[in-house]
């Protein structure tokens, strides 16, 4: 089985063009040579990896197979030039984080202490689904997860460094104030306040809520927790947080706490890696930062609300 990589790129191409001469066009090939480096992969596959039909070139069931490890051969491949970049500039290493959005708002103490002991290392934080972190941890794509709640790790390597819990946080005088907890069902029948529609934390409320074939019925997306924890104070909805996040509020008595009747709302909050010796050192060593020095208490918002 010979091939090289010009002809996976070439296949990727006509994939997404669904047409040989566009994807031949979009590799600055001629139509026959994209032929000729497809006729190749195939043969070295030893299976048809294109049907042509009227619609244009579709893929065989042995052509999704190899556009899915070819799709993570040049992804590995696009990391490899970012490492070796970083090197380059003087870098020595670079750690990519997903996490979900309650977590975000908790990282940046042990994020700070680590970049500042460790000033030759950058990390990419981006957020996600705690699903789709896992995912992401599992194919390459991040090095280390921080997840919240009831999920398949598919054996991936974790440390439990903290739990919270998802609550309805409502205004002094609200309905629901005097209940120490209800169901999902009951709270979606209120106006809501929630953080960005893209954010984990709307995902998740969205996804719950559709099981239930419930809609949100959210009247603003506020840009950060402490938006909505104003918005919520000053009546506009109520808004499902992490209870960590709304602490200090809730010690002052600007806002009431209503625990949810859903094993789903109790987190517990994990750190999540491949197997921890496939890792560089310093990212070993990020993942004891986080392990040693819990979020939850770091994650409430420390600016008191008016």
């Amino acid at each position: 089985m010979r091939y090289e990589l010009t002809d996976l790129r070439v296949f990727l191409a006509i994939a997404q063009a669904k047409s040989l001469s566009a994807g031949a066009a979009e590799m600055h090939l001629t139509a026959p040579s994209a032929s000729y480096r497809l006729k190749n992969l195939e043969q070295a596959m030893g299976a048809s990896l294109f049907e042509r039909t009227s619609k244009g070139m579709v893929l065989t069931p042995a052509g999704m197979t190899v556009k899915k490890y070819a799709d993570s051969i040049f992804g590995s491949v696009d990391r490899l030039h970012g490492e070796m970049q970083r090197h380059i500039n003087g870098i020595s290493g670079h750690i990519r984080v997903f996490a979900n959005s309650s977590t975000l708002t908790g990282i940046a103490p042990v994020l700070s202490r680590y970049l500042a002991h460790y000033p030759n290392v950058n990390v990419d934080l981006e957020e996600r689904l705690s699903e789709d972190t896992v995912r992401a941890v599992l194919d390459g794509s991040a090095d280390v997860g921080l997840v919240a709640g009831q999920i398949d790790l598919h054996g991936l390597h974790a440390i439990t460094y903290g739990h919270d819990e998802l609550v309805f946080v409502v205004p002094a005088g609200h309905p629901l104030a005097a209940s120490s907890r209800v169901p999902l069902e009951t709270a979606l029948t209120y106006d809501l306040v929630s953080i960005g529609r893209k954010t984990s934390n709307f995902l998740y409320l969205q996804g719950m809520a559709s099981r239930l074939g419930m809609n949100p019925r959210v009247r603003v997306h506020a840009p950060t927790f402490e938006a909505v924890l104003q918005c919520v104070q000053e009546g506009v909805g109520i808004a499902l947080v992490p209870r960590s996040i709304a602490r200090p509020a809730l010690q002052a008595r600007r806002l009431a706490a209503v625990g949810l009747d859903e094993a789903w709302a109790q987190r517990e909050q994990k750190v999540v890696t491949r197997e921890p010796e496939t890792l560089p050192a310093y990212a070993r060593d990020f993942v004891a930062y986080v392990a040693a020095q819990p979020l939850p208490e770091e994650g409430a918002v420390q600016e008191s609300l008016p």
